[in-house]
């Protein structure tokens, strides 16, 4: 079943084929020393009469799908002989003077190589477009394969310490090491889940943020304060899973920990006119002042999913703050 955004290049198509049947109706004007105006309605009326049926055919068959490629040459051939009369006698009507004589074999020849041409035209530029998908998908393919790596060497490092801190608190403080366990299994599983899917919601985004925040807010104690905001309507919105979590931990391991006293970190997230905008903002030491900088490794990730998930639209801001830094993340809606 053909779906509207199927028919979304139509309006493109049919002014590349006027302009290529004004071309022609120049070319042939000039040859035969005959008027423009004429051979223009002629070789729209032909155009058209064979461009229509292609181009409409194709999409309604098989929609956004590349078509077989000797059904597509059969309905090439016909749609070039049909057109050529219907085409003919519609601007013969309109014009009173249907081609005829000597003139009939020029114009079959010129409706023969024309009809060829735009149609292999059209091929080629959907060949392109369909190479340039194929590409952005074995990019987005890469990044997320990336993606997988940076979990490896990330998550054995807070795993390692939020073990060691809980092997210390079940001998002194039980509760406290019980409601770790628990905020550590909750972000486990979401974890796993993101890594299993190529998308997920902003709702799911939230609840893995809140795991890890809960686990580093027992580790921290009253160094570590944080919000997660998120409006409702926004939580079934869609992106990259794990997208936000290494913003936060950069935030947490280069702001908020190596500061004596810690801080807050807060989550925001609001709708745009046209776009879906996340704030994490932090009252940390600031951008590069601390002793553990980093390597931007985490922030390079974010800009390459970003990118290859929205072709370029999605964008991330870094910018100080009077004490902090805020991070903000735009993603097209």
């Amino acid at each position: 079943m053909p779906k509207l955004a199927d028919f979304a290049t139509l309006p493109r198509n049919v002014a590349i084929v006027a302009l290529f049947s004004a071309a022609i109706a120049a070319g042939v004007s000039f040859a035969s020393h005959g008027g423009f105006l004429e051979s223009l309605v002629h070789s729209l009326a032909i155009g058209f009469s064979i461009f229509l049926p292609i181009d409409l055919s194709r999409r309604l068959i098989w929609g956004d799908a590349r078509p077989p490629r000797l059904p597509m040459l059969a309905l090439i051939g016909l749609s070039i002989v049909a057109g050529f009369f219907v085409g003919n006698a519609l601007a013969g009507a309109i014009t009173g003077r249907p081609i005829f004589g000597e003139r009939v074999f020029m114009s079959i020849a010129v409706t023969a190589f024309a009809g060829v041409g735009i149609n292999w035209y059209f091929y080629n530029r959907e060949r392109v477009a369909l190479l340039r998908a194929e590409a952005e998908k074995v990019e987005r393919g890469a990044v997320e394969a990336r993606l997988k790596l940076l979990q490896a060497q990330i998550e054995p490092h807070f795993l390692f310490n939020t073990l060691a801190n809980l092997h210390s608190l079940i001998g002194a403080d039980p509760k406290r090491a019980q409601a770790m366990l628990e905020h550590l299994n909750d972000y486990l599983r979401a974890t796993l889940d993101a890594a299993r899917r190529d998308s997920g919601t902003l709702g799911e985004e939230f609840a893995l943020l809140r795991g890890y925040l809960e686990v580093l807010k027992i580790r921290m104690g009253s160094r570590l304060e944080f919000s997660l905001d998120l409006p409702q309507h926004l939580s079934s919105v869609r992106l990259p899973p794990m997208l936000l979590q290494p913003l936060v931990e950069n935030a947490i391991k280069h702001g908020l920990e190596p500061k004596v006293e810690g801080g807050r970190i807060d989550v925001v997230a609001s709708a745009e006119k046209d776009a879906l905008c996340i704030r994490i903002e932090d009252s940390g030491l600031g951008i590069g002042r601390a002793d553990t900088k980093g390597s931007g490794l985490g922030l390079a990730h974010v800009r390459e999913r970003l990118a290859a998930a929205y072709a370029g639209k999605g964008s991330l801001e870094i910018s100080e703050r009077p004490a902090g830094a805020a991070v903000i993340v735009r993603i097209p809606r």
